[in-house]
Formats: C-alpha cells, sequence, structure tokens
C-alpha cells in the first residue's frame, strides 16, 4: 500500500511528488488564479517552481542526512500534503523565495551538531536568513534560531558567538554596496520598516482560519506524541525536536506579522510540520493503521484543494 511506497527513499517518490506539486502549481497559477498575461510571465512562474521543488529536495536531504527522521520519504509525501491544503502557498512568491533560503539555512544550522566546521555553518546560516528576508522582510526572526543552536551545541566557544554579527555586517555591506550601484540607495531603510497590517487583512476569512487551526493541532499533537516517544532516547534525538518546536514558532511569528491582503507565509511552516508529521508515523507500528492515516490525509487535503475550485 501506500506506506510501502513512501517508507522508502526510492527515487519513484521524488519524481511523484515533484511531479504532483508542478501539475497544482501550474493549476492553481494558470488556471485557479489565472495571470493576466500568463505568456509574459511564464519563464518567472517556472522559475517559483523550480525553487519550490527544490525546497522539497533539499528538505528530504536536511532529513536523511542530519537523521531528523527515517530512511523513509514521508516527509516529502507530507510537504505536498500540506502544498494542498494551503493552495495560496503558490501564488506567494515572496513566500517561495524566502523559504527556499531558510531551508538552506536551516540544513546548514543543524549540521552544527557534527561540531565540524562550526564558524562557517554559523556564518552561512545567517548569511541566508538575510537573504531570505530581502524576499519577505519579516523572516529575519529567523536569527533566533542561530543563538538557539550555539547555545545549545557550541555555547563554550566565545568566537561562535561573533561569527553571527560578522555575517550581518558583511550582508550589510555588499547590500548597500549593491543598493547603491543599482541606484537605490533607500532600500534597505523602506524594505526592513516591518510594519504589521493586522490579521483582518489575510485571516478575516473564517474557512482560512479553522483550516489553520486544525492544521497546527495535528501537527503540535503529533509533534507532543513522537516528543514522548523519544523522551528515553536521549539528548541526541530530543534536541533536534525542540528546535525543530522553536522553528515552527518562529515561522508562526513570521505570518502573524508577514500575513498581507491575499498572502501568507504560511509555506514556512512546512519544514518543521513534516518532521512532527514523519516522526509521528514513525510511532505507528501498525501497517494498516499507519496505510489508514496516509490515504486518510491524502483524501482530506485533495478534498480541500478540490473544495477551492467548487466555491471560487
Amino acid at each position: 500500500m501506500i506506506s510501502s511506497v513512501f517508507g522508502k527513499t526510492k527515487p519513484v517518490n521524488y519524481i511523484l511528488v515533484l511531479s504532483f506539486l508542478f501539475v497544482c502549481f501550474i493549476l492553481v497559477r494558470f488556471v485557479q488564479f489565472p495571470l493576466e498575461d500568463p505568456i509574459l510571465v511564464l519563464p518567472e512562474q517556472l522559475l517559483l517552481v523550480a525553487f519550490l521543488l527544490f525546497s522539497v529536495l533539499a528538505v528530504n536531504f536536511i532529513v536523511q542526512r542530519n537523521q531528523l527522521t527515517g530512511p523513509h520519504s514521508y516527509a516529502i509525501f507530507f510537504f505536498a500534503l500540506l502544498a494542498m491544503l494551503f493552495p495560496q502557498t503558490f501564488l506567494n512568491g515572496d513566500a517561495i523565495l524566502a523559504n527556499f533560503f531558510v531551508i538552506l539555512a536551516l540544513r546548514r544550522l543543524i549540521s552544527i551538531k557534527s561540531l565540524r566546521d562550526t564558524s562557517s555553518k554559523i556564518f552561512d546560516g545567517v548569511f541566508w536568513i538575510l537573504v531570505a528576508s530581502l524576499f519577505l522582510n519579516w523572516s529575519i526572526l529567523f536569527l533566533v534560531l542561530v543563538w538557539a543552536h550555539i547555545l545549545l551545541y557550541e555555547h563554550r566557544n566565545l568566537k561562535n558567538w561573533m561569527v553571527p554579527l560578522a555575517a550581518i555586517a558583511a550582508f550589510v555591506l555588499i547590500g548597500t554596496a549593491t543598493a547603491y550601484l543599482m541606484g537605490q540607495p533607500q532600500f534597505f531603510p523602506e524594505h526592513y520598516r516591518f510594519e504589521w497590517a493586522g490579521l483582518q487583512t489575510y485571516w478575516a476569512d473564517w474557512g482560512l482560519g479553522v483550516r489553520m487551526a486544525a492544521y497546527l493541532l495535528v501537527v503540535l499533537m503529533a509533534g507532543f506524541v513522537a516528543y514522548l516517544k523519544l523522551g528515553k532516547s536521549g539528548q541526541t534525538k530530543i534536541l533536534p525536536m525542540r528546535l525543530a518546536f522553536l522553528t515552527l514558532l518562529i515561522a508562526l511569528a513570521v505570518i502573524f506579522f508577514g500575513s498581507s491582503e491575499g498572502q501568507s507565509p504560511v509555506l514556512l511552516t512546512f519544514f518543521p510540520s513534516t518532521v512532527f508529521l514523519s516522526k509521528y508515523l514513525e510511532t505507528v507500528r501498525r501497517d494498516n493503521l499507519r496505510d489508514g492515516i496516509l490515504l486518510g490525509s491524502l483524501a482530506l487535503c485533495l478534498a480541500v484543494f478540490l473544495a477551492g475550485w467548487v466555491g471560487k
């Protein structure tokens, strides 16, 4: 059944998930919410879907390389389901780009636990988060993760606490010089204003609010159950779960402050959510129950996706 397919890391799993996401992106971007001149913006849209698909591959690489989950493909499966649950994800190009660079930052930060080449990993993590903030300014809040990883893994080395400041200085110098060369010297002051549009701009739709609340409830319950199961596994297994929870909290803060009219960076919550959901599924020992959960999740998300077309 479906658990036997995605319960392993086969190339066909990546092909299925990536093809599915590509079709969903095309349907939402060109059919459900058609662009005014789709031919002219086609290269731009193809670039965005490429970043989205590379994000999925990066998520899979992170969870497998750092052993955040077992050797399976549940993470990318749930990533695709969450994209269906929130099809507005495909409409927010800035969130797609910001999420891609945040994932690149997480790839470096999570690998700090190996305690090798720590300074360069911290520098890279900070720099990628700052690049993400160029597309979504509130994503700069993810810098909290940098100091959290230092605190948990390398807090005794004073140099590591200073590396983020060096990365920020390098980013500001490069960014300021680039802005002046492009004739936009006021880019940084204008971009990093951190204005809050208010919840009513996006979450006034009660259907979206209910969907988001149900989604978070399921994810948090799954993470809690998985955390309890890992309670006797030692700090090596527990620390990544705590950091994933912190990542989810920061992503929710970015959503709270960064949502605007018709746009919300809910995509930023997908990485920690897929970790929690995958870890929960690992705790399910019965194959038929695991199949039921996967098929039920697929049916529910597909029904929500199709309902969006009916209600349009």
